[in-house]
């Protein structure tokens, strides 16, 4: 983030600079041809994202915009008017002549329409005002239909970018780290949207040279099956466009593939956000909650996806489709063979204690389904396609989520077996497409593969329910020291920094407190901190006054490894009334025996706030950086408290700066 703020606080310093790249934009936009070449989306949507973070103002940007569209709309049309028909002869325009045409027929086609839709119309919008005024249109109609279309055209513009900047207000406000990520995001998404627009139309005639080389290659090769793929991806065949698709989902699952596989070597550990999902969903297991959930993943064992697997193989021989019956059989002993020897390549403890860096279930749940949704789409038409492919997804996704809820599997585990699946059934697909489609029924076939996987799901949960229940149950990781080993440094294997949940490491904590939480704040209430209940998402509403006292505003919903603070308290600083400190505790997986009782571990966070309105639409409290006598302040009310005793001290900036135990 503090790469970015010095932009963001020069065009706050200095907004007239801003208004007039707007305007610029806008204006060029609207300008004959010049407006091909203008990125004004992408500018003025950013725009409306420094006014929905607050560094801009609406009125300013938004009449920059609409001022600059009208005016660019109107030269435009003054040069039709001026020229007549020779503009389609004069330079530039006459390098455009397809494009003039298109304009034309569009114009003639919409008549008045045409001003106000063409604005929307990549392509045209650059020639429409031109065009109209060419062909006479009258100067008072066009001015009605250029401002009232040039203000919704503003709207359309503006108004998504605020909304979207005040999302990201509300993220930089919620997690720093993650408005960063999210502001790369959309930068990349923004340059690769338009690459793939600008490569689709300059690369098509090569894309299609490249494919009718390549099939040229493949039928040249003796065997049948390359011949028969080589026809597949001419580009003349219809299904050549499913052939690539294919090739692409591949290629991208591997490349995603490989970058967990090398972060899984690389850390031999598990990340900072798979502890924090294990975290949150072992704190959100219950009873009814896990008796629905066990039975959904046994649904993905070997047994019954196995029994799937071989019905939908049963089918198609049924139906003499042999070879796509053999290839599917192999693919599934292809998955098999890596199931049960790639979980080895990775020795981490964390990884395997939650089945290893890679879903088994999840990896053959995704390839059965995947197959079946490509040989079922083979032969289906899009509708029906797309109704099998969700109904497919969402089998394999709620398998997913059982895994990661029952802490079988770790997230990116799951990520793992889920694109080695794609990456599989992709493959399956390529191959397949160069195989003559043959009257496999397909909706019977995906009656018969859902009949043998409710059928065979059934007769396993019946079976193997009581078992499947101890494998599943929930294993706390908890640590326990005697006070002993807790004071000649156990309280140092704790972990000594926040983590979001988005597994980024945040501020470090500033101590850690041993038993109960009462004393602490009883004697913190008397010496004028307030505590704040859980923070609930009905809470949120209170954000939307946007001059609401601070300390009428709860502190931000703050987390650790996913899991909300036991305690938090707020204290007025002292040398500032706009300013707090919040204490939040959170509770760690570690034990102390005191007095032959185990108690728990709190870790304590404290940070300073202050309000910060956007827009004067909500204001959430800012978090700033904790000066040394704000966290004096704090420690010495923990150390304060009676019946406490101080285990050991810290100058390590990255350490506790204090470790203190208390007893009853």
């Amino acid at each position: 983030m503090e790469h970015i703020q010095p932009y963001l606080d020069y065009f706050s310093a200095n907004p007239q600079w801003a208004i007039i790249i707007i305007f610029l934009i806008a204006f060029g936009e609207a300008l004959l041809i010049i407006g091909l070449f203008v990125p004004s989306t992408a500018v003025l949507v950013g725009a409306g994202m420094l006014v929905g973070t607050g560094h801009l103002g609406f009125w300013p940007v938004f009449w920059a915009t609409a001022i600059g569209a009208i005016a660019g709309d109107q030269i435009s049309y003054w040069v039709g008017r001026l020229y007549g028909q020779r503009l389609k002869t004069m330079w530039p325009l006459n390098k455009y002549a397809s494009l003039m045409l298109s304009g034309e027929t569009f114009v003639r086609e919409h008549g008045g329409k045409s001003i106000a839709i063409g604005r929307f119309v990549p392509g045209v919008k650059a020639v429409v005002p031109g065009i109209v005024g060419m062909l006479g249109m009258n100067q008072a109609f066009f001015i009605f239909v250029n401002v009232t279309s040039g203000l919704f055209w503003t709207a359309a513009h503006v108004f998504p970018g605020i909304l979207l900047g005040q999302g990201l207000a509300l993220a930089g406000d919620l997690s720093g780290q993650l408005l960063v990520v999210l502001l790369v995001l959309l930068v990349v998404l923004g340059i690769a949207s338009w690459l793939i627009r600008k490569l689709a139309s300059r690369l098509q005639p090569y894309t299609h040279k490249l494919l009718a080389g390549f099939s040229a290659w493949a039928r040249s090769r003796k065997s049948r099956a390359m011949h028969r793929f080589g026809k597949a991806i001419h580009p003349t065949n219809p299904r050549a466009p499913a052939v690539v698709f294919l090739i692409i989902v591949a290629f991208a699952s591997l490349i995603g593939l490989i970058d967990l596989v090398s972060g899984f070597v690389l850390r031999d550990a598990a990340s900072n956000l798979d502890v924090s999902v294990a975290t949150v969903m072992g704190e959100l297991r219950n009873a009814p909650a896990d008796a629905f959930m066990i039975p959904l993943t046994m649904l993905a064992e070997r047994p019954v996806i196995w029994a799937t697997g071989l019905a939908i193989a049963a089918w198609l021989f049924l139906w003499r489709s042999w070879r796509v019956a053999l290839i599917f059989l192999g693919v599934m002993a292809v998955a098999e063979f890596l199931s049960l020897n790639v979980n080895h390549l990775v020795s981490s403890p964390e990884a395997l204690r939650h089945g290893g860096f890679t879903s088994v279930p999840t990896l053959m749940a995704g390839l059965v389904f995947g197959m079946l949704a490509v040989i079922a789409g083979h032969s289906m038409k899009r509708w029906s396609k797309a109704v099998v492919a969700v109904l497919c997804v969402s089998v394999v996704v709620v398998v997913a989520f059982s895994r990661v809820y029952l802490g079988a599997e770790l997230l990116s585990g799951v990520f793992v077996g889920g694109l080695l699946a794609l990456i599989l059934a992709a493959l399956f697909g390529m191959v397949i497409e160069a195989i003559p489609a043959r009257r496999i029924r397909p909706y019977g076939l995906v009656g018969f593969a859902a009949f043998a996987f409710i059928a065979g799901g059934m007769l396993h949960v019946s079976n193997g329910i009581m078992g499947a229940e101890q494998r599943y149950a929930l294993r706390p990781n908890s640590k326990t020291f005697t006070a002993q080993e807790f004071e000649a440094g156990g309280w140092s294997q704790i972990a000594n920094r926040r983590v979001d949940l988005a597994g980024m490491p945040e501020e470090v904590f500033s101590a850690q407190w041993v038993g109960k939480l009462d004393q602490l704040t009883a004697f913190a209430q008397s010496k004028g901190w307030k505590p704040f209940p859980t923070w609930r998402w009905q809470d949120a509403f209170s954000y939307l006054d946007a001059k609401a006292e601070l300390n009428k505003l709860p502190p931000r919903p703050v987390l650790h490894q996913g899991l909300k603070a036991k305690l938090t308290m707020a204290l007025e600083s002292p040398s500032d009334t706009r300013r707090r400190l919040v204490l939040r505790a959170y509770k760690s997986h570690t034990y102390v025996t005191v007095d032959g009782r185990n108690e728990p571990v709190f870790l304590i966070s404290i940070t300073p706030e202050m309000p910060r309105s956007r827009l004067g639409l909500y204001a959430i409290p800012a978090t700033l950086k904790l000066a040394a006598d704000e966290q004096q302040l704090a420690i010495a009310t923990l150390q304060a408290v009676p019946n406490v005793v101080s285990v050991a001290h810290s100058q390590d900036p990255l350490q506790p700066a204090s470790v203190l135990l208390a007893r009853p």
